[in-house]
This record gives C-alpha cells, structure tokens and sequence, in this order.
C-alpha cells in the first residue's frame, strides 16, 4: 500500500481540499495522512471567511516527521498560504529519501479570475513549487496565469508548464470552440485531448474530486491520461447526480457517492 501525503488546507464548512481528498482516497484503499496549509472556516464561495495559517504548524511537523523518519510514495499539493509554505515544503520534499511522485495541483482561480482574497502572491507561489512536480494539474486559468499565457493556446502553456519544470501536465476544465475537454502533456510533448459532457453547474471542491480521483489511479501505475480519462468521467457522474443540491458553494456530498467513486 503505497503512502500519499496531501497538503492541502482544512475548511470546518464545505467537502473541499482535504475534507474532500481524504474520503475519496481511503475509499480506494489509499493510506492517507494530511498536513494542514491552513485551517478555512468555510469554502471562499461564501464570500466571507476565517483563516488560520499553519505555516509555524507545518515548520514544526515536517521537522518532526525527519527526525522520525517518515517517508511517502507520493505527496499531493493543493492550496498553500504563503511563499514560505513553498520554502518548506520542497525542503522537506528533498529530504525525502524514496524520491516521491509529487502532484501540485495550484488551487487559486478560475472562470478568468483569482479566487476570493487572493492576489498575484498566489501565483508566485507556485511558479516556485513547479520544478518539484511530477504532475502539476492546473485549470484552464491556473495553467494560463502560471505561464502569464492568457491568450495563448492551451497547447503552447502546457509545453510552457513542461519547461518551467514540471514532468506531466494535467490542465483542467479546457473550452475550446464549445468542446470541453481535459487536456494532458507528457515530459516528451505526446499530448491528447480528454473530452467529457460539459454539465452547466459549479461545485466548490470539484477540482479537488478530480485531483484525488486522479491520484487513485496514478498511483495503481496507470498512466496520466487513463487516470484523467477516469477522473473526468468520475467527476462528471456526480455532478450530474448533485443537480438537486442548492448550496454549491458547500461542496459535493462525497458521502452520499462514495460507492459510485
């Protein structure tokens, strides 16, 4: 059983990050453990929110887990509140002594825009975390505001992902002349477009669905476009089961799905 480490911030309100990765993966089997980035009232989509930064939290823990030599097959980085998270989580990444697959998937934005309270730090942040990833799976905006691309095709900013570091590169939630697809780039530029059924809906969390749906399979040895090819078509069948769900800004009900997943 392979150990997966998410990084990722905790919201007491709402089944995103890690209150929605931890269920989807032990349901597969996965062992799982968890270091909190930050500690969210609730999902940002509210528009109002309580923030505490764990950054001395991390600092210490990470220590700890050196000194009793704690080791993982893969960590998996979600949202992170601070250059200084970045700082020290790649030093802890390159004291790792089984070299880990390391997925970043850079949680900050969407639909053209910075989530709620964030700014351009946010970006920087994981301008520096890329050189780390095996995997780094950005959406469409995510992918673009990292590269400074923004009108660039999708092909170009993913080769410009490859460059700045990452391995794979997994970009999310593509629309192009009204085809929505997934779109994948290997270390050797061999890409593929993974098309699914665009469902007119939006879920806080479901970027963090697809992330851990995609781990699932990465880490079973399947290859980044089998397991975007699942993770879409995963995340689509809830979606499409959550259309009665009025608070979307709490997140899909992973539970209510977890036999589906």
């Amino acid at each position: 059983m392979k150990d997966i480490l998410l990084i990722n911030d905790m919201p007491g309100y709402g089944r995103v990050a890690l209150s929605c990765m931890i269920p989807v993966l032990s349901n597969k089997g996965k062992s799982v453990f968890n270091l909190p980035t930050a500690v969210v009232s609730n999902t940002l989509d509210y528009g109002k929110f309580a923030i505490l930064d764990t950054t001395e939290y991390m600092r210490k823990a990470t220590k700890v887990w050196e000194e009793l030599d704690f080791s993982f097959d893969l960590i998996a980085t979600g949202f992170l509140n601070s250059l200084e998270q970045v700082d020290i989580i790649k030093e802890f990444i390159s004291k790792q002594k089984n070299s880990p697959d390391v997925i970043v998937d850079p949680i900050m934005a969407d639909n053209g825009k910075l989530y709620n309270g964030l700014d351009g730090r946010n970006i920087e942040n994981f301008r520096k975390l890329i050189d780390v990833a095996t995997v780094i799976i950005p959406n469409e905006t995510e992918a673009k505001l990292i590269t400074s691309m923004m009108n660039d095709p999708i092909k170009d900013v993913a080769e410009k992902l490859i460059q700045m570091g990452a391995k794979y590169a997994v970009i999310t939630s593509v629309e192009e002349d009204d085809e929505h697809f997934v779109f994948c780039m290997d270390e050797n530029l061999k890409f593929d477009k993974i098309y699914y059924e665009y469902i007119d809906t939006s879920y806080a969390g479901t970027g963090d669905l697809f992330s851990a749906l995609f781990i699932s399979q990465y880490t079973e040895n399947k290859s980044i476009f089998d397991s975007a090819s699942y993770a879409s078509l995963k995340t689509t069948e809830l979606l499409k089961l959550s259309l009665d769900i009025r608070d979307k800004a709490r997140g899909l009900p992973i539970e209510r799905f977890i036999d589906i997943l």
